[in-house]
């Protein structure tokens, strides 16, 4: 009995090259959609809540840490720098819409006192920005 191999390569080969390119795709994508949030100048812990409120990115961010100091646009500031510079966006600019993303452990009193100079300073709407309970 003779038996002839056969004349094709009947083999398949398994070609990378297509998972690849989708691998690379979705990187793509990714990096175009996702958002990637800056860091805060400060290093801070926020506070808990339950709140369901979400974050919005139109509102100019204040960072105060838990030992005082504050930060307005990435520029550390005191208190009266801080008032003057307000004062500035709030008339020349027209922003009156803040954020305030203060420190866990910043004393309650401070706190209170940077809302109040804000207030003064015309500031007409300040969302404090706390951590959601998971």
């Amino acid at each position: 009995m003779r038996i002839h191999p056969p004349t094709e390569n009947h083999r398949t080969e398994v070609t990378m090259v297509p998972m690849v390119n989708v691998v690379f795709l979705l990187l793509i994508f990714f990096m175009l959609v996702g958002r990637i949030a800056p860091n805060d100048s400060l290093d801070i812990s926020l506070p808990v809540s339950s709140s369901e409120q979400a974050q919005s990115d139109e509102l100019t961010q204040i960072v105060i840490a838990a030992d005082g100091r504050m930060v307005l646009n990435g520029d550390e500031l005191d208190m009266p720098a801080l008032i003057g510079v307000v004062t500035d966006m709030v008339t020349e600019e027209s922003t009156t819409r803040f954020e305030l993303k203060a420190d866990a452990n910043l004393e309650a009193n401070r706190l209170i006192l940077v809302m109040e100079v804000l207030r003064q300073a015309g500031v007409q709407e300040l969302a404090l920005v706390t951590e959601r309970v998971r």
